[in-house]
């Protein structure tokens, strides 16, 4: 018991008196009296040995005569009301857990080779209160909305529902997220009154887009204009390419399966093997890909193969090589009359893809060139299902929003405080 008295450093920590102060309860500006003081413990960071501060908290009477309260504690900078732990402690923990990506028992070892404690309970009740200090409406102004907005769907880890995110198309940041209603008629999907509710959350908030970028579901375009009636609409452009290559995959497939037998298990191998080798852009090509893949070509020269991927190359000059939204309907339309590929069912779905008219939402990017046609959303909820990952999921909605209210100050906003900022205020 000794030893650990002996080991433990306790400092004396004591404020200035001030001439004047203000009492929290009326709100009138006096000259301070003293009523009484007090010591409390509270905790520190030490690289050296447990520090404890014994911090002098005062108590100046209110002199306002019709003020329901007699006396109040003067504020310490750097220790909050009631809190055993000074800020900075707090602050590490916190960074530790929505920076670093530390769950919660991580968290506290860690802070133990600093010389002090916190439980998971303590932790949690730090990080709640310390998100109930901002808003979105605040963050989202201080972030800058650059006006062009992105959503996409996300099944959150340990959910029987689905999420939606918004970000920022051009500075990749996340906005909002929410969890929303699944459709009563068709499983795995949102329903109409889901988006719809989630646009007016994200136009309440001060999120007023020009453009808007999102997958091909098909409720999207409607729900949203119903909010922004002249928003500018791209579907993104890797959803675009994943549907365009779920068919030419199916259609290599297809071919493989029409070779049957043992003399040819080699090549329902080989293909097997090299499906995504063969999809790949020239441009994406490694150096293995170069030696491999003019082989393969050269092999099944004459066959379906060779049809595909010469419908492949197509494509990608369509939507690669165009300059302009009549550029990318004429190519369209001129291989759409072309007989070469037209045997094979999986490339007609393609072309029937292209013709629809969700084509025109494809290619806006070609008529306004400030629209990336890609939203990155993609790698945004990438990263947010490894923050889940380490917690196994968050238990709850209001545990996911707080923290990506923290992880969008402490990271996209630089840790700017409450206290500093002129926009970003307390609520």
């Amino acid at each position: 018991m000794d030893r650990k008295r002996d080991k433990l450093g306790i400092q004396i920590l004591r404020s200035s008196i001030p001439k004047r102060c203000i009492c929290p309860s009326c709100g009138m500006e006096q000259r301070f009296v003293k009523d009484r003081e007090h010591l409390i413990r509270v905790k520190d960071l030490s690289l050296d040995q447990p520090t404890l501060l014994l911090v002098r908290r005062i108590s100046a009477k209110c002199l306002n005569p019709i003020c329901s309260r007699k006396s109040f504690v003067l504020p310490t900078p750097g220790i909050e009301k009631y809190q055993r732990v000074t800020q900075r402690a707090k602050d590490e923990a916190l960074d530790k857990n929505v920076l670093d990506n530390i769950p919660y028992h991580r968290t506290a070892c860690s802070l133990s080779r600093l010389n002090t404690s916190g439980t998971k309970s303590s932790l949690d009740r730090w990080k709640r209160k310390e998100a109930h200090r901002y808003d979105f409406k605040q963050i989202i102004d201080q972030m800058g909305f650059s006006g062009i907005l992105t959503i996409d769907e996300y099944k959150p880890k340990k959910a029987q529902h689905y999420d939606l995110m918004a970000a920022d198309a051009m500075k990749w940041r996340i906005l909002y997220l929410e969890s929303m209603l699944s459709s009563p008629t068709r499983a795995g999907t949102l329903s109409r009154g889901s988006i719809e509710q989630f646009c007016w959350h994200l136009k309440a908030f001060g999120v007023n887009p020009w453009a808007i970028i999102f997958d091909l579901l098909a409720a999207y375009p409607k729900q949203v204009k119903k909010v922004w009636p002249k928003i500018v609409i791209q579907y993104d452009y890797f959803h675009v390419m994943q549907q365009i290559h779920k068919y030419l995959k199916n259609a290599l497939l297809h071919f493989r399966r029409q070779l049957k037998g043992e003399l040819l298990e080699p090549f329902r191998q080989q293909l097997w093997e090299n499906k995504w080798r063969l999809l790949k852009n020239m441009e994406n090509w490694t150096v293995k890909d170069h030696r491999i893949i003019p082989e393969l070509i050269e092999y099944y020269r004459d066959t379906p193969v060779e049809t595909i991927l010469m419908f492949k190359e197509q494509l990608h000059q369509l939507f690669n090589t165009c300059d302009t939204k009549a550029e990318a309907y004429a190519k369209r339309d001129s291989l759409s009359k072309e007989k070469w590929w037209q045997d094979s069912w999986h490339l007609s779905k393609i072309m029937q893809f292209l013709m629809s008219s969700r084509f025109e939402y494809m290619i806006t990017y070609l008529g306004d060139r400030r629209i990336p046609r890609s939203g990155n959303m993609e790698n945004l909820i990438a990263i947010w299902r490894q923050m889940e990952k380490v917690r196994r999921g968050f238990k709850t909605e209001q545990g996911r929003q707080n923290h990506l209210k923290l992880y969008q100050v402490k990271h996209y906003l630089r840790n700017i405080s409450a206290e500093n900022s002129g926009k970003l205020t307390t609520s």
